[in-house]
């Protein structure tokens, strides 16, 4: 019987929402993502989201210049540099099948050399009790990515070591276990999210050089915007010694600190419509641990002039110096929109929940009352019906919870 009577208060909230806030009910996806880091939730069934996204970074130290001594020597006029400031547009989708089950496509549609970066799909499922908002939510996702190149323009020349990250050219899978903690369900007042996500990446060809995938972030919501932070890292197995990659014609250490790791600041502004405009800072946190790609350092691994430096390196014969020479911050900027939707009751309260935090803040407001009693008899008469529809719903609200219990 309580059972029965939740629901149906369940029901009644849901419809009354639906009435007292039809031009509010933003859009909203339940299976979103902030920035790199997913929550453990997936799409309605039906529904599909697009994202677009540019990513933009400054690698390496200048931008390339011809000297003066050149453009004498060839009677040419000075050339222009050319920039080494990038960026990149990627694409990607969204789409529920199940009410605990979606599939989603990637591609970095333009990277290096102005060739595909690479392009994958793959599958996210989450613990089918999510047709409500939950404090606890887990999900498992699989991703299929398809590396099309490993190489760029580099002073050092590593192979696989990009400037956002170490990647390997060919298959790749990765997994990870989603976690979420949803505070709106219990403190209407604090609408935060910490979400929080580990896996593994697994290269097809060099299978030595997987990597432990790790996020974590914490998001503040509203009814139109969200402020996140969160960190991001892709370590090797190196957590307690440093690991030993081979290449041709190079054989280097990395050690944990020197990890792609970031910490990324970020916000979104929604609109009811649907459409999210995104902006994400990831700053890099990795920091060098032993020789640097310097021509001294060089030196010291061939001459051994000062014993006491790069002692492991060293004792392993490494000749080749390495540091994390990652791009020390990136911008981030996404659109995303809904092709196909059908609101989720989840979605739907969680709007309810973040309006009636917003409609009590506006109850309090003394300028507002004094406004008020300035407007006409038809103004107060409907500012009088919103304010009724709002205590019903608390009613409800009430009942809901004790039907619960």
């Amino acid at each position: 019987m309580n059972a029965l009577s939740a629901g149906v208060s369940i029901c009644i909230t849901l419809l009354t929402v639906q009435i007292v806030y039809p031009q509010q009910n933003q859009r909203r996806n339940r299976g979103e993502t902030f920035y790199q880091c997913q929550n453990s939730n997936t799409p309605g069934k039906g529904n599909i989201w697009v994202s677009l996204r540019a990513v933009g970074h400054l690698w390496d130290d200048a931008p390339i210049s011809l000297s003066e001594q050149e453009n004498q020597s060839t009677d040419q006029s000075p050339r222009r540099w050319i920039s080494n400031v990038r960026a990149f547009p990627e694409i990607m989708l969204q789409a529920g099948i199940l009410d605990f089950l979606s599939i989603n496509a990637e591609s970095r549609v333009l990277s290096y050399g102005f060739t595909p970066g690479y392009f994958g799909g793959g599958i996210k499922a989450t613990w089918p009790n999510n047709q409500e908002l939950r404090l606890h939510g887990v999900g498992l996702s699989l991703q299929y990515r398809y590396q099309m190149r490993e190489s760029a323009p580099s002073l050092g020349g590593y192979i696989g070591f990009m400037p956002e990250g170490f990647v390997v050219k060919g298959s790749n899978i990765e997994t990870r276990v989603h976690y979420e903690l949803d505070l709106l369900p219990r403190l209407t007042i604090l609408p935060i999210r910490l979400l929080a996500s580990t896996g593994f990446r697994v290269p097809f060809r060099r299978r030595n050089l997987s990597q432990l995938l790790t996020e974590a972030a914490v998001v503040y919501s509203g009814h139109g915007f969200d402020f996140f932070a969160q960190y991001s890292l892709e370590s090797f197995a190196n957590l307690f010694h440093p690991i030993e990659v081979s290449q041709p014609e190079k054989r280097f250490l990395v050690w944990f600190s020197e990890n792609p790791m970031y910490a990324t600041l970020g916000g979104n502004v929604r609109y009811d419509n649907g459409i999210t405009l995104s902006l994400a800072v990831p700053i890099l946190l990795s920091v060098n641990q032993g020789s640097r790609m310097r021509r001294e350092d060089l030196v010291e691994l061939h001459r051994n002039e000062s014993p006491g430096l790069f002692t492991e390196e060293k004792e392993r014969n490494i000749v080749d110096p390495f540091d994390p020479w990652f791009v020390k911050w990136k911008v981030a900027g996404t659109l995303t929109f809904p092709l196909r939707f059908k609101m989720t009751g989840t979605e739907l309260m969680r709007n309810y929940l973040l309006l009636k935090n917003r409609r009590q803040e506006k109850k309090i407001d003394i300028d507002n009352r004094i406004q008020l009693k300035e407007e006409s008899p038809q103004e107060q008469e409907k500012q009088q019906e919103e304010e009724d529809a709002n205590r019903r719903l608390e009613e409800i609200r009430k009942k809901r919870e004790k039907a619960l219990k």
